[in-house]
C-alpha cells in the first residue's frame, strides 16, 4: 500500500513537473526562426551597381517550405525584384509576399531631395493555409544627407 502510494505520488510529481515545464515556456517560443540577410548597409537612386538594398531571408523551418510563404511590408519605399537571367527591374510595391527569394527596397528617385521618414521594413514567415504568424524580423533604415538610406538597426521582434 505504502509502496503504490508512493509510485502514484511520484508519478502525480513527473505530470506536474512536465506540464509546469511545458506552461512555462515562454509564448514567443517557436521552431520557425528568421533574420534578413541585407547586401549592403546603404543606397541611394545616383549608384549605378545595383537598384537597392539588397534583403534575404535567412531561416530555419520546422515546416516544409511550401506550406510558408514569406510577407515583407514597408511604410516608405517599394521593393523590386531584379533577377538573372535579364536582370530587368519588376516593381514589386511595399507590401509583397513571395517564397523567399531575395528582393530589394528602393525609393523614388524623384524624392531625393525631400525630407523622408524612417523606414521600417518588416518581414514574416506565415503559414500559407492558415496566415498564422511563425516567425518575424524587422530592419529599420535611416537618411544621411537626406538621399543616402542606412541600414541602422536590425531585430527579431518577439513571436506572437
Amino acid at each position: 500500500m505504502v509502496k503504490s502510494r508512493l509510485f502514484i505520488g511520484i508519478a502525480a510529481l513527473s505530470i506536474v513537473t512536465v506540464v509546469g515545464g511545458a506552461c512555462t515556456q515562454p509564448d514567443d517560443a517557436l521552431p520557425e526562426n528568421v533574420t534578413i540577410q541585407i547586401e549592403r548597409e546603404f543606397y541611394t537612386p545616383i549608384m549605378s551597381s545595383t537598384v537597392g538594398i539588397g534583403l534575404t531571408p535567412v531561416y530555419t523551418l520546422e515546416q516544409p517550405p511550401e506550406t510558408v510563404q514569406f510577407h515583407w511590408r514597408t511604410g516608405y519605399g517599394y521593393f523590386v525584384a531584379w533577377n538573372s537571367p535579364d536582370f530587368k527591374v519588376k516593381l514589386l510595391g511595399p507590401e509583397v509576399i513571395n517564397n523567399g527569394e531575395k528582393i530589394y527596397w528602393s525609393y523614388d528617385p524623384g524624392n531625393r531631395d525631400a525630407e523622408k521618414p524612417s523606414v521600417e521594413i518588416s518581414l514574416q514567415i506565415e503559414n500559407v493555409q492558415s496566415a498564422q504568424v511563425l516567425a518575424r524580423a524587422s530592419l529599420k533604415i535611416g537618411w544621411e544627407e537626406q538621399d543616402t538610406a542606412r541600414v541602422i538597426s536590425q531585430t527579431k521582434p518577439p513571436q506572437n
